[in-house]
């Protein structure tokens, strides 16, 4: 029996409205005025929109007249599959949820939010709130969390764009003397421990020690001065982040065995500096750079899907190299007992009052199924894992041994020693993958591609700078020129033209945000409103784009500098 006691009901006027457990869901008396009132008050232009509760749909009517093309309205209503005969006409487009699901609001909210957005409105239909009460703060909870999220990511990129840039470039030459990750597909059978730094690391590291000849070990990032501090070498390391923070961790790291795992955003020196093997990723998101590769130098990188943490790649790459079990430890994504990392890693910290208000600090389920601290920065690396954990398909079972810390929702979790003596052979010898220094290359022939490369950059800027002239030369306050036109399209047939063979990547991104972002039309703009709007968004947009060519086209100068002094 139905928990909800639903009543269709005429009005007023002879429209239908429902009263579901005594709450009206729309005006008895004029639910089209009513939603003309609502509609008024919550619409924001330029906003994806969330309507808990369509009803009847009156709301929904309503909005579809105001929303554009480009916007985005998204449905959220449990009550839609107890309503009988509600049709919705073919012409009204919107994403409908009928169940409310954190995890499904959050992916469908962010899929409409684009170029990092936070631009969320949440409307509420009348008395839905009352009705579904829990429903309803796990929808507005939810928004909230992706609003967070998207909030982190854009400060990370517009933090680090710059430095990714240079490092994606440098890089080239990195990935051209050495290995590629492609070399160790599936390269195993046995065990592989993903191991990261977190303050629960500290449980595992004895039977760490006891087991590292019987297994494939891989430190995330940093991590590897903890275990080096312990006494322990992984056999490989995953470097990811590109800032110089990153590199102070790894330049004093000297004698060891250990073989690198890089990404082209990790820093360049680290890749300069590391004395042994070096194998090269991308990130899942980098095909076109994928294809550069390709076309200009015939290096197969592979793509290898990641997410905000060095951790999250490192998870990836375990699954990539081996066929058998995988355990997961140190990886609390939690200030467990107030502490930021184990007691050995270099940015360790307790954590006081002052450090939990300035970083948002939150209480998240625990490993345990207690409450853990964490943050938004920890949570959108749970996120990537929970969703990485959902899409790789690993022939064999998977496990988070962290033993503290937050819950990875979706991951089965078992004692590190449990997973120890179910997979690991005590009496087995893994032998790491013998990888020398690769068939040298001829300098000549990288130092002639990327001097061909600086051709390039040197036309486009040329074009950009003419296109900029001839808009500040623009004389009508209403029309552009037809030669401004004709020049600005020249430049964007230009870099379709040679994308594929420039190494331009993240850099464009903050660019993206801003210049999509901070010139969306008002209502009822006049044409001269119009016009001066679309001019600064130009102008904008071909100034921050010379710029860009001109950072890219330094750092490959300097690549072409360094090249004789590195190969």
């Amino acid at each position: 029996m139905s928990k909800y006691n639903i009543e269709y009901l005429s009005t007023n006027n002879n429209l239908k409205t429902i009263r579901v457990n005594n709450f009206f869901l729309h005006s008895k008396y004029n639910p089209i005025q009513e939603a003309k009132r609502i509609v008024e008050k919550e619409f924001e232009p330029n906003f994806v929109h969330v309507v808990f509760g369509y009803g009847l749909g009156y709301i929904i009517d309503e909005l579809q007249k105001k929303i554009r093309k480009n916007e985005k309205l998204i449905v959220i209503d449990p009550l839609f599959k107890e309503f009988k005969d509600v049709v919705i006409a073919d012409n009204i487009a919107f994403t409908l949820i009928e169940e409310v699901k954190s995890e499904v609001i959050e992916e469908v909210v962010a899929a409409n939010l684009v170029n990092l957005s936070t631009q969320v409105k949440v409307i509420c239909s009348p008395n839905y709130e009352k009705i579904l009460k829990e429903e309803y703060l796990i929808v507005l909870e939810s928004v909230k969390t992706v609003q967070r999220l998207h909030q982190v990511g854009e400060n990370t990129t517009r933090q680090f764009s710059l430095d990714w840039q240079e490092n994606y470039v440098h890089n080239i030459l990195q990935s051209y003397m050495n290995h590629s990750l492609k070399e160790l597909k599936q390269l195993y059978d046995c065990p592989i421990i993903v191991i990261s730094g977190g303050p629960s690391l500290k449980k595992q590291i004895l039977k760490l020690k006891e087991i590292k000849d019987n297994i494939i070990t891989i430190a995330s990032g940093s991590t590897i001065n903890s275990l080096l501090h312990h006494g322990i070498e992984p056999d490989y390391v995953v470097s990811i982040d590109g800032g110089i923070a990153n590199y102070n961790h790894f330049k004093e790291i000297g004698n060891i065995k250990s073989q690198l795992i890089f990404g082209f955003s990790s820093h360049y020196k680290i890749q300069e500096i590391f004395p042994n093997a070096k194998y090269a990723l991308l990130d899942v998101g980098d095909s076109d750079f994928q294809n550069y590769l390709n076309i200009i130098f015939s290096l197969e990188v592979p793509l290898i899907a990641g997410g905000a943490s060095v951790a999250n790649f490192t998870f990836t790459v375990a699954c990539y190299m081996t066929s058998g079990p995988i355990a997961i430890i140190g990886q609390d994504l939690a200030y467990t007992d107030n502490k930021s990392h184990e007691d050995s890693n270099k940015h360790f910290i307790e954590i006081d009052e002052s450090y939990k208000k300035s970083r948002g600090v939150f209480e998240t389920t625990g490993y345990y199924n207690d409450k853990v601290l964490t943050d938004y920065a920890f949570l959108l690396m749970k996120k990537d894992f929970e969703r990485l954990n959902r899409q790789i398909q690993h022939p064999s079972p998977i496990f988070n041994c962290t033993e503290g810390g937050a819950k990875i929702e979706g991951m089965e979790q078992i004692p590190f020693s449990e997973f120890c003596d179910l997979f690991i052979n005590g009496e087995t010898n893994i032998k790491l993958n013998s990888k020398s220094r690769p068939k040298s290359k001829d300098s000549d022939i990288f130092i002639k591609k990327m001097q061909a490369e600086i051709a390039i950059y040197n036309k486009i800027i040329g074009e950009i700078q003419i296109g900029l002239a001839k808009l500040d030369r623009n004389k009508s306050t209403m029309v552009f020129e037809k030669s401004v036109l004709r020049e600005l399209d020249k430049i964007d047939k230009l870099i379709k033209k040679y994308k594929t063979r420039i190494a331009m990547n993240h850099i464009f991104d903050p660019i993206t945000m801003d210049v999509l972002r901070n010139y969306e039309p008002v209502p009822n703009e006049s044409d001269g409103v119009a016009f001066e709007r679309v001019f600064n968004q130009n102008k904008e947009l071909y100034s921050r784009l010379l710029e860009a060519f001109k950072v890219s086209r330094q750092y490959v100068l300097d690549v072409i500098k360094n090249t004789n002094k590195l190969m």
